[in-house]
């Protein structure tokens, strides 16, 4: 059963890496733009106010650094969600970046992903015996002994 498990919080991180790893390529390549969702965001009657003054102060004024950060961010979340390297951080930083993008009102497929990242974050022993670390730990064991 353990091993079933397993194989099941392996399957969710690599759909979760994939999903946001296209994500962020998408925004990279797609012409992505913040411009137009401030002013959405600041009409947004669903998003709080504390996030449209956020949004206001932090965001909008640097645009064109968050629209980079945010595709970068997104495919670093990606790969390291495949590749099962630091899954916990990337796990969090998809956290983050899926309850941002709830509280921006883009509802979407973001409750989902938004799951997932929970479910990976909240199962540190799977990420341990899945990680790509405990893979190369378990090669130099055998080239070692």
């Amino acid at each position: 059963m353990k091993k079933l498990y397993q194989i099941l919080f392996l399957i969710i991180r690599i759909v979760s890496g994939i999903y946001i790893l296209r994500q962020g390529y998408e925004k990279l390549t797609g012409g992505f733009s913040l411009g137009g969702l401030t002013k959405v965001i600041a009409q947004n009657q669903d998003s709080p106010k504390w996030y449209k003054h956020f949004f206001k102060i932090i965001i909008e004024p640097y645009t064109s650094y968050w629209e980079w950060i945010i595709p970068i961010g997104e495919i670093m979340i990606g790969l390291a969600l495949i590749i099962g390297f630091l899954e916990y951080s990337a796990a969090l930083f998809g956290i983050f970046i899926m309850i941002n993008n709830i509280l921006a009102d883009m509802i979407f497929t973001y409750p989902v992903q938004l799951s997932g990242f929970i479910f990976i974050a909240l199962n540190k022993e799977c990420i341990n015996s899945t990680s790509v670390k405990k893979f190369i730990n378990k090669f130099n064991k055998k080239e070692a002994g």
